[in-house]
């Protein structure tokens, strides 16, 4: 036992950080350290990272541990808002057929049906009619 190893503790509140977040935030940090999540008072977990070696000093370890914790925090949060589109891009993906647009799937591309490789200002007049149509 030649090292001696400083433990660095942080508490959290959890009604700020996920559990899962401080979870994996605290995986992250197993190849440096050994964590310990215990549960406190209501909304509070306490996390001990005692490092594997010499680290540094425990407040920069605390540090970058509460920067993990809220790098995977906000990963949850986009996760959750995007949900719904991920899901629909996945369902997509394994879909025979077109979920948003069952026409442009199916019609021939020749005829584009889509207008895709006409202009703008073709477009437009196309969806209104030309000039002549309008009796003008």
């Amino acid at each position: 036992m030649g090292e001696s190893s400083t433990i660095a503790v942080v508490d959290l509140d959890t009604r700020i950080y996920r559990l899962s977040a401080i979870k994996k935030a605290g995986y992250k940090f197993s190849n440096r350290c050994h964590t310990l999540i215990q549960p406190l008072e209501e909304n509070k977990v306490r996390v001990t990272l005692q490092p594997k070696g010499l680290l540094g000093r425990p407040k920069d370890l605390i540090g970058e541990f509460q920067n993990e914790t809220l790098d995977q925090e906000l990963r949850e949060v986009i996760a959750a808002e995007t949900e719904a589109i991920r899901n629909l891009i996945i369902a997509q993906a394994f879909s025979q057929t077109s979920l948003l647009d069952p026409q442009g799937e199916t019609a021939d591309y020749r005829d584009d049906p889509l207008g895709i490789s006409q202009s703008d200002a073709k477009k437009v007049q196309r969806s209104y009619g030309s000039d002549e149509k309008r009796g003008e």
